[in-house]
Order: C-alpha cells, then structure tokens, then sequence
C-alpha cells in the first residue's frame, strides 16, 4: 500500500512508497510483537459491504497495485526490486486474522519495524474500504477452491441491498431467516436454470433454503437490471453489487454459479455451470448447514 497522492511532497511520496512497497511482505505473514490491546478500539467505521468492496477496490488500484499487483498476489510491478516480497493477499493465512488486527496493523504499524503506520495518511473509513476489498477479493478466490461438500471455511459475502417485486430488503435480513442459495448468473442470464430454480423455490423454502439470483454485467456502473418476465429469481440491485459479487465468479464457472450461505453469510458450498444440482442435494446441503456448527462472526461490519 502507498500513500495516496496529494498528501505530501512528490520526494515524501516516493520515498513513503518504497518504505512501503518494501515492508508490505511482512505485513500478515509476522507474528504479531505488539502488546495485547481491545479489538473494541478498531471498531469499523465502514461495514463489510458490497458499497465499501467497490470504494476499497478503486483505493487499492491507486495506491497498492505496484507492489502488491492487481491481482493481490504480491507481484506488481515494483515487487521485483524489493527486498521483502510484497505479502500473497489472496492466501488463506489472510482470514487467520481478524478484522481488527487488519485496521491496527494498518494504522499503527508492526513494533518490529516492518510496516509504517496510515492513520496520518488516511481517514479511517478509506483504511476500511481497502480492508474489506481485500478481504472480498481473498474470500472471492479461495471460494472456487470449493465443491458441493459442505466445507467449515469462513469466506464471507459482502453485505448487500436488492430490489423484489417492488419491495427492497438485503441479504442480512435473509440470513436472519436462515441460510441462501446465492445464484450468481452470468452477462446473459442462463433462463433455463433460474426457471429450474423458480420450480424448486417451494421445496427449498419449506426445507429452510431461500434462493436469491442476481445478473452480473460486465461493466461495475452498469445501470441496475430491470426484471424480465422470462427471468424469475432475478433481483435488482445496484454497479456496486455487481462488481464485489464478481469477485466471487470465476469466467470459467460458464454461465452460473450458485453458492450456499450460513447465516453468518459465509459460503459453505459451491458449483458452477458443469455440476449444477438437482433438488435434493440441495435440501440435503441444507440440512447439513442447519446441524452443521458455525464459526462465531468476525466479519467488518456484520452484525448478528
């Protein structure tokens, strides 16, 4: 991460940018040497949102792509030059830690030296934006890692507002009633599926599944998609939805990919186009969430 331009002189920047790019590979990967300290102090000032995931993503292109690379990987186009290799922001070690010891680590620093402080450089809501895109996007990748098998990974979906028949909700209050078949339809809605899905809608609710499709576009400020007759499920929701849900799609899964949510919003099982499934895998990936324990939430934001 770099300081954002404007802050300071053209030679502060440069050299903030180098101690930076230089310090970054040590930043989750180092045990931590601080003294023990209140995870109520980092309260987030902006939740684990699909409208923080897009504010964060446009931070983390100007200010961390050169060392971290635009896929998070650690491979940006400075990282050669280092002397400590920019940290893998993609890996699962990232989910290790929490929300908190992020924005501290961020803020404050590491003790050893290895990573400066941003609370100077920047306000605590862009801190948390960064955060939460980085968090989405590791969620994002490690998620088409999964199966069908209901897995105990905590890869958690960013909260998010939609539009039905007219009447808004989010997907918070869905998962208060319990876990989400989450379709996440491609460019050109597949409508063989989503009427597939719409037939199986009432079985799943009575099995205590709820089923939430949304049509991604290609472009993040696409107009929100207005309801077809022929696209059932298909909920209206805003660019910024679209774009932090993609991260959670891979072009490879073809034209659909359904997720199931526990109620904390994490994803527990996945398919894609090659291995969709019938009614009763579902009801039985149900019931396996509804006995299955889930991990206390430490997401950014949520609140349960």
């Amino acid at each position: 991460m770099v300081v954002a331009s404007g802050l300071f002189g053209r030679t502060a920047a440069a050299a903030v940018h180098m101690l930076l790019c230089g310090a970054a590979g040590s930043l989750f990967l180092a045990p931590p040497m601080e003294p023990a300290y209140s995870a109520s102090l980092y309260a987030p000032a902006e939740p684990y949102s699909a409208a923080s995931v897009a504010r964060g993503n446009v931070l983390y292109r100007e200010n961390c792509v050169s060392c971290h690379g635009l896929s998070g990987h650690g491979d940006g186009p400075a990282a050669a030059g280092l002397r400590i290799r920019p940290a893998n922001l993609t890996e699962p070690h990232l989910f290790a830690h929490s929300p908190a010891d992020l924005f501290r680590w961020v803020s404050r620093g590491r003790a050893n030296g290895a990573m400066p402080g941003f609370a100077a450089a920047l306000p605590p809501g862009q801190r948390w934006d960064v955060i939460n895109f980085i968090r989405a996007r590791a969620a994002g990748v490690l998620v088409r890692e999964l199966g069908g098998e209901i897995t105990t990974a905590s890869y958690p979906i960013p909260e998010f507002a939609f539009e039905a028949d007219g009447v808004q909700s989010t997907l918070r209050r869905m998962l208060e009633r319990g876990p989400v078949l989450l379709a996440l339809c491609g460019p050109s809605a597949p409508s063989t599926r989503l009427q597939e899905l719409a037939g199986m809608r009432q079985r799943l609710t009575a099995a205590g599944l709820q089923v939430l499709a949304v049509e991604l576009g290609e472009a993040a400020d696409e107009a929100p998609h207005v309801d077809g007759a022929n696209l059932p499920l298909i909920v209206r929701v805003a660019g910024d939805v679209r774009a932090a849900l993609a991260l959670f799609r891979a072009p490879a899964n073809g034209n659909e990919t359904e997720l199931i949510l526990d109620k904390n919003g994490d994803v527990r099982a996945r398919w894609t186009s090659t291995n969709l499934p019938d009614l009763d895998t579902f009801i039985g990936a149900a019931a396996r969430i509804a006995h299955a324990a889930v991990a206390a939430p430490s997401h950014a934001g949520h609140a349960h």
